[in-house]
């Protein structure tokens, strides 16, 4: 470290300036996606719902594109000033994939603006404007390869060492499994993001239309979070394996010894996550008419994922790490399972957990879509309460997406590279469960804090005037 930040800490401003990049650029990634794929539906379906929902979002998108790139940039100055060892060895290292990274940067805003821009201009020539939403998309995902590179590299360094090509560094043990987790884990915060923004704006509009609108918004916007959060544990496996793979010492660390009580918080989080989710869905399929004959699945559905969310809470022990032992734990008498309960505590039970949450997730979106076929949606007509569910989910993903940050970020314990450069700070230690959760919950309440402003910017200011 060559300058420390007083009273916070260097480690805490890189922490809250480099969480909420990612934050804005899993939005600015995924949101796009959601967009081209919107526009393109209403192009070819002549729906005008899908072209409104596609150009307000991008709206948002084109607002909050311009902060990320200054929190980003501030991340970097942070980073290079707290932890100048660290860049020099990336640099030299991977100094390309950098290059690459802010060529494609600039690319990557001129394609965005260039679709913002031409939306009115091009309307008369939709394919060569989704054109460019593709080309930015692609573009986009290729930058979020780049750094995924660099973040794996330092969890997942080559054993090969000094005589490690480029394409070696880039295509580590982890990189396949972090692209693959990411690419979806973006699609679901986008999802659910156009969610959130769906549900200010049917709680704040003042017409039938937009509430009508805004209701079939959040419904668009929540089917797409659905539909990509019910692929996220299967993509997290796959990380998790080859993590397992390419070293069992990590692995062990973060599921059995110090960052155990992080998957514990995780289960909780993810379960809350499938509950608001299916909450919003019934509610939902009340309004819908002929739907009666169906609502009497939803307690069954809901006593289904509650048990199997409680089963993948439970922790094997209470232990903190796997070097203290029952009897160094005073204040807690039984520190294990009961013995015929044991089996609640493995992998093995909790994996029929996650697996029985999805299915019944699963059937009650078959569920949702067989009476949306059946029935006639009165757009507008539902309960607050669904809105309010909206924004919980949208909260509690961002929440998750910066916990499970902070795990892999922990997950090299003292190095900054995994066994290649150690980290020699002062903040070398594993922060403990409390520190972590207070740390990302105040950057989550920073970004929606940001995100009300964008949207404000946006929407707010104009109905205004």
């Amino acid at each position: 470290m060559t300058v420390d930040v007083p009273i916070v800490g260097a480690r805490s401003v890189v922490w809250l300036t480099g969480q909420l990049h990612l934050f804005l650029a899993a939005f600015v990634l995924g949101a796009p996606i959601f967009v081209v794929v919107s526009e393109w539906l209403g192009h070819r379906g002549g729906d005008a719902r899908y072209e409104r929902l596609a150009r307000e979002t991008m709206k948002v998108v084109s607002i909050a594109y311009s902060f990320t790139a200054a929190v980003g940039a501030a991340f970097g100055f942070v980073l290079m000033g707290a932890y100048g060892g660290l860049m020099t060895h990336l640099f030299e290292k991977l100094g390309a994939a950098f290059a690459a990274y802010g060529a494609l940067f600039f690319v990557e805003t001129a394609l965005l603006y260039i679709y913002w821009y031409t939306w009115e201009p091009l309307a008369g020539r939709k394919r060569l404007h989704i054109a460019i939403g593709i080309a930015l998309n692609v573009v986009g995902t290729v930058v979020m390869l780049l750094m995924n590179a660099v973040a794996s590299y330092m969890l997942t360094p080559p054993k090969s060492g000094v005589t490690a090509t480029l394409w070696e560094l880039v295509n580590n043990a982890t990189w396949s499994g972090l692209n693959l987790h990411r690419f979806i884990a973006n699609i679901t915060l986008g999802g659910f993001m156009v969610a959130l923004f769906a549900a200010v704006m049917f709680l704040t509009t003042r017409t039938d239309a937009d509430r009508a609108f805004y209701d079939w918004m959040g419904f668009i916007g929540n089917f797409i979070g659905v539909a990509t959060l019910m692929l996220l544990p299967l993509a997290g496996y796959v990380y998790a394996k080859e993590i397992f793979l390419y070293d069992a010492t990590i692995a062990t660390f973060m599921m059995a010894d110090k960052l155990s009580w992080f998957f514990v918080m995780q289960g909780l989080l993810v379960s809350l996550l499938f509950l608001g989710a299916n909450y919003y869905m019934w509610l939902s399929i009340r309004r819908i008419a002929g739907a009666e004959p169906y609502l009497s699945y939803q307690r069954p559905t809901f006593a289904v994922i509650v048990g199997a969310s409680v089963v993948w809470m439970i922790p094997q022990n209470f232990l903190p790490d796997l070097t203290t032992v029952a009897s160094a734990v005073a204040a807690i008498q039984d520190v294990v399972i009961p013995e015929r309960a044991a089996f609640l505590g493995l992998m093995m039970a909790k994996a029929l957990a996650v697996t029985a949450i999805i299915v019944f997730t699963f059937l009650t979106y078959m569920v949702y879509r067989r009476v949306i076929g059946r029935g006639v949606i009165a757009w507008g007509a539902i309960a607050p309460q669904a809105q309010y569910a909206l924004v919980f989910v949208s909260a509690v993903t961002v929440y998750t997406m910066g916990l499970m940050g902070a795990v892999r970020e922990l997950a090299r314990q003292d190095w900054h590279v995994y066994g290649v450069l150690r980290d020699t700070t002062p903040y070398w230690y594993t922060t403990p469960l409390a520190q972590t959760s207070l740390m990302v919950g105040i950057v989550a309440l920073m970004f929606f804090a940001l995100m009300a402003f964008i949207f404000w910017v946006g929407f707010g200011l104009g109905r205004a005037a």
